[in-house]
């Protein structure tokens, strides 16, 4: 009967850890793809992401991309193992000194002023110090508190692990030259895209006979003869490659990438495109753009 009730109470502190390690998995996840999506001004609420994908990128979180020799997230990811019991030690003395020195110290005073009056024959003094309160150490839950400040304390270095990593990650997609993005050429018919050129003719501007615009036009007007790759002078102003950041919720999230010279406050556009309900729509992926002639 023994042994049921000690294997009955492993397997649920067992569930209860993984449990809790499930949720911080996903608390990661989701704060990496968050920091990812927010970087090219997107949320990620907007996209039906499985739960599954929020466990599986925090490998990305806690160790990067060791295949490219890239070690500095792991450096981070160790660094903040170091760091993290050594925060929790150090907030816990904090709250026992908060808790029970202040209380402590003023007893030991209000005694010695106590003994010091009496010795000096200051019966007022004496009468007035006994009249102080008596103060106690704070009593409070340990455990509780402790499990407090651990959960605290690790979700906090979680956080900043995934957000830092995301938008590192981000940026890294965003320009061009390091992007593990693939390159998109879509290929759509002219009355369904307001933006693009024609296969026959590449001079000639959309037509926007059909079209209406709402909030910056300039937005729009900016991209117009700017929808094709360009990669003959990487130098130059006129430098573009538009790739594929999600292909979700039957629409394509495609942006041109940034130049590697691009300050790190700079963002790139990213271009909405509903796919087409007719099948009549050819999308071309790869790792990398066409030679140009």
């Amino acid at each position: 009967m023994s042994t049921s009730n000690e294997s009955s109470n492993l397997l649920g502190k067992f569930a209860s850890i993984v449990g809790l390690l499930a949720a911080a998995l996903y608390f990661t996840g989701w704060i990496y793809r968050w920091a990812y999506f927010a970087f090219f001004n997107v949320n990620v609420t907007s996209f039906d992401l499985p739960i599954e994908s929020f466990l599986i990128v925090t490998i990305q979180v806690f160790f990067g991309n060791l295949v490219t020799g890239d070690f500095s997230t792991l450096f981070r990811t160790t660094l903040a193992l170091i760091l993290t019991p050594n925060l929790i030690k150090l907030t816990l003395g904090v709250i026992q000194f908060v808790t029970t020195k202040p209380a402590i110290i003023f007893m030991q005073w209000r005694w010695n002023l106590s003994q010091w009056s009496l010795n000096q024959g200051h019966r007022r003094i004496t009468r007035l110090v006994q009249k102080l309160p008596q103060v106690q150490p704070i009593s409070y839950d340990r455990a509780f508190f402790r499990e407090i400040v651990v959960v605290a304390w690790v979700l906090t270095v979680l956080f900043f692990l995934a957000r830092n990593q995301g938008y590192l990650d981000a940026r890294r997609d965003a320009v061009n030259d390091t992007s593990t993005l693939p390159v998109i050429t879509l290929v759509t018919p002219e009355d369904s895209l307001a933006l693009g050129r024609q296969l026959n003719d590449e001079t000639i501007d959309p037509s926007l006979k059909n079209f209406r615009v709402i909030g910056d036009r300039g937005l729009y007007e900016q991209w117009i003869g700017r929808e094709l790759n360009n990669t003959t002078d990487s130098n130059s102003s006129d430098f573009i490659v538009w790739r594929l950041l999600i292909d979700i919720n039957s629409q394509f999230y495609i942006f041109p990438t940034l130049p590697k010279d691009a300050p790190p406050e700079a963002r790139p556009p990213v271009v909405v495109i509903k796919q087409s309900s007719r099948g009549d729509q050819l999308m071309i992926l790869s790792p990398e753009p066409s030679p140009q002639k």
